[in-house]
């Protein structure tokens, strides 16, 4: 009877074991595991009683991680400035995704039924209106006109301090955001990253959707906190760039366009080769990354502002930066607006170009580290079920 008793007491224990051993799980619950899963084989061990002649499952080896579609480990979006984890919600609609056709994957179109796509949607347009307010009130403070418009710049030439308060600015705004949506807040990157794979088609057209609405409603923000002599700091001779709107000046659609297109190509081959880039992203870390693209915009922007004459807004990068404030000043501000959508573009698709056509292909990466992490997950739960069988020894002992 004491005996009957002893065991029924390490039998609890081993339940408790167990049900610590369950808890552990990549993705939060069991209920997100895929077939084939060493959570999935846990949970089969406590489904069955512990028995004295109970074997273990075997050592799964390597060929298991192979076995398994590589996209059920790895996250669809794979374009964040900094890189994190998947969520449990995106682990579950990567495996589930591995169902369909390469063309609705490629779309994207499932993700909408998630709530974690239109929690990043919003806070694109969320970043997206504050980067624009605090970049509208960085060019207007780099002027600085007072008390009068023929009063010379605080700064000058003014674009020194403009690339300096957005070097700030935008490694804040990235570091900030970049858990939640990828940190994009530029409709070129969402773009370029639909181009490369590592953006859905559907998330990516939402994003810009949601970055271009941002940008008018900081642009409102600002300007109806303005006075009106202030807005005008940066009215050129041309009419052009009220309330810092960009202004292209005396020149061309077609100057501008190369413009933007060049400095545009500087931006995302930064983008790509510091963060994009999985074996990058391990060199520069999730501080480096946002700081060092920060930078490369702030040089850009003080190298092409410095290049023109006065009264030239210099390359933007951003084109909803440029659509928010036109849309709400209006006017002269739409002159030559669409060079500065289909510049940085073009420069999406000429990198798409070279990042597909010529090796490595580094998305390619993101699929071998989703295996090693795989294998190295099974390595873990096979310490673990040496213990139990440790536990399991310990216990025929003591009985015997």
């Amino acid at each position: 009877m004491r005996r009957h008793r002893h065991r029924e007491s390490r039998s609890e224990n081993r339940t408790d074991t167990l049900s610590r051993v369950d808890s552990w799980h990549p993705y939060g619950s069991l209920k997100y595991d895929f077939p084939g899963s060493l959570p999935s084989t846990l949970s089969v061990i406590r489904s069955k009683p512990f028995h004295h002649n109970h074997r273990l499952p075997e050592t799964p080896s390597t060929t298991m991680a192979d076995s398994i579609p590589v996209d059920k480990v790895c996250p669809r979006f794979t374009a964040g400035v900094v890189r994190y984890a998947p969520s449990a919600q995106e682990a579950e609609a990567a495996a589930k995704a591995t169902k369909l056709g390469y063309i609705p994957r490629l779309l994207g179109v499932d993700e909408l039924m998630y709530p974690y796509l239109w929690k990043a949607v919003l806070i694109e347009c969320f970043a997206t209106t504050f980067l624009t307010f605090a970049s509208i009130g960085a060019v207007l403070s780099s002027f600085g006109r007072q008390p009068d418009p023929t009063t010379p710049p605080i700064i000058e030439p003014p674009s020194i301090g403009i690339a300096i308060t957005h070097f700030f600015f935008l490694g804040l705004f990235i570091l900030s955001f970049a858990p939640a949506s990828g940190g994009h807040m530029n409709p070129m990157i969402s773009f370029a990253t639909m181009l490369t794979g590592h953006t859905p088609i559907a998330r990516g057209v939402l994003y810009i959707l949601a970055q271009t609405c941002g940008s008018v409603i900081g642009a409102q923000i600002i300007k109806d906190a303005l006075p009106e002599t202030t807005i005008n700091w940066t009215k050129n001779q041309q009419g052009q760039g009220a309330l810092g709107t960009c202004a292209s000046g005396d020149l061309t659609g077609r100057q501008q366009f190369l413009l933007e297109f060049g400095f545009s190509m500087v931006v995302l081959i930064a983008a790509y080769g510091i963060a994009f880039d999985a074996r990058q992203a391990k060199i520069f870390g999730p501080v480096l990354a946002p700081i060092f693209i920060a930078a490369t915009i702030g040089v850009c922007i003080y190298s092409s502002g410095t290049v023109l004459p006065a009264g030239h807004s210099g390359a933007i990068m951003n084109p909803a930066r440029c659509f928010g404030p036109a849309a709400v000043i209006g006017g002269d501000a739409w002159d030559n607006q669409w060079s500065y959508w289909f510049g940085p573009f073009v420069a999406g698709v000429v990198n798409a170009l070279v990042y597909i056509l010529a090796p490595p292909h580094h998305k390619k990466v993101y699929e071998e580290e989703a295996k090693i992490r795989l294998l190295e997950k099974h390595k873990r739960k096979n310490g673990i079920r040496k213990s139990i069988t440790e536990l399991k020894a310990v216990s025929l002992a003591g009985s015997g």
